[in-house]
């Protein structure tokens, strides 16, 4: 990308929106302060995460839905100096967004 402004090429600059600025958005647009936009944030994902904990599904309209998956135990390396060693079963967390976000990105 260029841009004219400073006579620089860019390439591929990303940008990635944190937490204190998803807070100062929600501060922004919905009127709370930002401490509150920031307490309101950590309480989602404190809930979150504890509804993962306890293996909930926690489906948020417009957004998504966050769920667990299962990892199975398998059997990882083979090579003879080391030999394999098994990795546990665990759970991850998993998201599906929407089809409206979907639609909205592409």
């Amino acid at each position: 990308m260029y841009n004219a402004g400073c006579k620089k090429l860019i390439l591929f600059r990303r940008y990635r929106m944190t937490t204190q600025d998803l807070a100062n958005v929600i501060a922004t647009e919905s009127g709370l302060t930002k401490i509150q936009a920031d307490k309101a944030l950590s309480a989602l994902a404190a809930n979150v995460a504890n509804a993962l904990r306890n293996n909930e599904e926690v489906y948020l309209a417009g957004i998504g839905t966050f769920t667990t998956s299962r990892i199975p135990s398998k059997m990882e390396g083979s090579s003879i100096a080391s030999g394999s060693t098994t990795l546990e079963t665990t759970r991850v967390p998993h998201f599906e967004p929407v089809k409206e976000l979907l639609n909205a990105i592409r």
